[in-house]
């Protein structure tokens, strides 16, 4: 029985080196979004979140980051600047990420923009484009895979300029997204064009008779209108009933969403009255039909505006990952500014500038129109920029 006993204990003995020398299992990766689920841009921000989903889940899917596993862990900014930030400090002071994917709108990446900075930690965001982002000294750790509106805005101006109207009124949320375009479209049309009146709005109000009173009194030929989906349906449901279909309206992608086109009144104005314009990629872009395909197969409807620079902006971190590490922030923003040079991505070439946006893009111009009885989106044709 004894000599049993010390035969079995020196077998155990010589497992115990192999055991030890077995890697540690590898621990998750966890990398934080803030989409707006909730709010003014609830009808996009679940299609927009898809976005970094289907990126996550086709990198766990060939095997993760050096055998890691990737958690994307999704707090909801609501559509307001306040609770944006809120998301942002849960994601770094309780879960202990290092990148953000977003915030989405352009009130909570202002608001989030110093609180990074001051933690060292990244955010991406795949659809901020307010100009005075740009502007912030913390943007050592803050990038944007859109645009800024300076180039949207530029956009919106050539469709006025080239529909030769003289007289133009300009109708914006009173937000930093709706003022920015309405500085970019006052500093392009200036000289060019008669601002007959400018009007900012609260977004939350849902009755705009008011300002479409004044806007009307000033008989303009065109409107320059930056809102959301929900708040923009008022707005054309109010300047349908008001006779304001008579001027053209030139809209940003903010109500680019199938649920504007859910109120029927609103439909009825934009397929009469309304163009629009929103960032694009590519035509005929191998990498982007890729990314529609496959974000068609996982979530069973075509991808939206910023879906794909959600997805790019997604991918870019995870490679930054992949290269140094996902503990420290101040490295995966270096990591990125390399990568960001001419990365091709679903949604087209994306290149940082200096401060870390996007430094060109190309924009649709599209409108409204009815088949069979149902409203969509039609694309007319691009502006590249």
């Amino acid at each position: 029985m004894a000599k049993k006993v010390i035969l079995v204990f020196a077998a155990l003995l010589l497992l115990v080196p192999a055991v030890a020398c077995r890697p540690a299992p590898a621990e998750e990766i966890k990398i934080g979004a803030v989409m707006d689920l909730t709010g003014a841009l609830a009808g996009i921000g679940s299609l927009i979140r898809d976005g970094a989903v289907l990126a996550v889940n086709e990198i766990n899917e060939a095997g993760g980051i050096n055998g890691a596993q990737v958690r994307l862990i999704v707090e909801d900014g609501a559509t307001d600047p306040t609770k944006g930030l809120e998301a942002a400090k849960k994601l770094v002071e309780v879960n202990g990420v290092k990148v953000i994917i977003g915030p989405m709108i352009s009130g909570a990446v202002m608001a989030a923009g110093p609180y990074v900075g001051e933690r060292g930690v990244v955010i991406v965001s795949p659809s901020s484009t307010s100009p005075e982002i740009a502007e912030q000294d913390w943007r050592q750790f803050v990038f944007r895979t859109c645009p800024s509106d300076a180039l949207q805005g530029a956009a919106m101006s050539q469709l006025v300029l080239e529909g030769g109207y003289k007289k133009v009124a300009i109708l914006v949320m009173d937000n930093v997204y709706g003022v920015g375009i309405e500085k970019v479209v006052t500093e392009e049309l200036t000289g060019k064009a008669d601002i007959v009146a400018t009007v900012r709005y609260d977004p939350v109000k849902l009755d705009y008779l008011t300002e479409l009173g004044i806007i009307k009194g000033k008989n303009p030929d065109a409107v320059v209108h930056v809102g959301y989906h929900d708040d923009g349906q008022i707005v054309f449901k109010q300047a349908l009933q008001v006779g304001l279909d008579t001027a053209q309206w030139i809209l940003c992608e903010g109500v680019y969403a199938e649920a504007t086109l859910e109120m029927a009144e609103a439909a009825e104005f934009m397929e009469k009255a309304a163009i629009g314009t929103r960032l694009t990629p590519p035509v005929g872009l191998t990498a982007y039909e890729e990314f529609a395909d496959a974000y068609e197969a996982e979530f069973g409807v075509a991808p939206g505006v910023y879906a794909d620079t959600v997805y790019d902006a997604t991918n870019m971190v995870l490679l930054a990952i992949e290269k140094v590490g996902a503990d420290d922030g101040a490295k995966i923003s270096e990591a990125l500014r390399e990568i960001g040079k001419n990365y091709q991505g679903a949604s087209g070439s994306i290149t940082f500038n200096e401060i870390g946006d996007r430094a060109s893009g190309d924009f649709e111009v599209w409108k409204v129109v009815k088949v069979a009885g149902e409203y969509k989106y039609e694309r007319v044709r691009v502006i590249s920029l």
